[in-house]
């Protein structure tokens, strides 16, 4: 594909090579490190477009990534050279919808992803409707997946993978919250590296309910739902509240 046709200031992108750091033990990018990638981008694009960090800050406001899909034909490998590129999509209700899509050197297309933002209100933590933003440069005919992200089902069965650990100060963020990336590791970190090793993921599906903070005590559940399909929930302890779910599908390594 001919990434020329993405034009400044509604497309903005990254080009990037794939640092040992970013890595698994197959010397491919790690999924939370993708998910940093798409992080950075999205600050980095929303305040050139007058709507980013230090925009919201001065109306005691912040972004959350409350939703995201990503499918992934291939996970780029280490050293090589990708081109990263995000946009804005418009509002829906209380979101603002963001997609990102990630090329190869040859122009071709190997992960798409799909996101929904909340504003929220630093003071009272609660969600601030967008439709004051300027959005001149924030409505885009592309999209990456065709859909927006969803709401993952409640799952209503025994989960077969249970662990437990303490939110530490490394996990939070500027926003004084658990990260969202971490979410990922610790969803991700459920399944053994014997699964990692025999399954290759091919999509994942994120949904941000909750903050978590420093101290919180967290359970972590893995949920089988069928061959090559998992949900992981992430709830508080002491008061039981889901913090994030994760949906994961997979695929036979041949």
């Amino acid at each position: 594909m001919d990434l020329s046709v993405f034009k400044n200031p509604s497309y903005h992108k990254h080009n990037i090579k794939v640092h040992s750091y970013d890595i698994d033990f197959n010397s491919r990018l790690n999924v939370f490190s993708l998910f940093n990638y798409f992080q950075e981008i999205a600050w980095e694009h929303a305040g050139i477009l007058r709507f980013g960090y230090n925009d919201l800050s001065e109306n005691n406001q912040f972004w959350v990534l409350s939703r995201i899909r990503v499918e992934i034909e291939r996970l780029p490998r280490w050293t090589e050279e990708v081109t990263l590129m995000t946009y804005p999509r418009g509002i829906d209700g209380p979101f603002a919808l963001r997609d990102y899509e990630v090329f190869d050197a040859e122009g071709n297309k190997i992960i798409s992803g799909v996101s929904s933002w909340l504003i929220v209100n630093a003071k009272t933590r609660r969600p601030v409707r967008p439709t004051e933003l300027d959005l001149t440069n924030a409505v885009n005919n592309r999209s990456a997946l065709n859909v927006n992200a969803s709401k993952i089902a409640d799952v209503k069965q025994t989960p077969i993978c249970i662990d437990e650990f303490t939110v530490k100060a490394s996990d939070i963020d500027v926003n004084l919250h658990v990260n969202n990336t971490r979410y990922v590791e610790w969803a991700y970190n459920t399944f053994s590296l014997a699964y990692h090793k025999d399954n290759l993921l091919k999509a994942v599906e994120v949904n941000f309910l909750a903050e978590g903070k420093e101290g919180n005590s967290l359970k972590v559940e893995r949920y089988h739902l069928s061959d090559c399909k998992d949900t992981v929930v992430i709830k508080r302890l002491d008061d039981q509240k889901e913090l994030c779910k994760v949906y994961f599908e997979w695929q036979p390594v041949n």
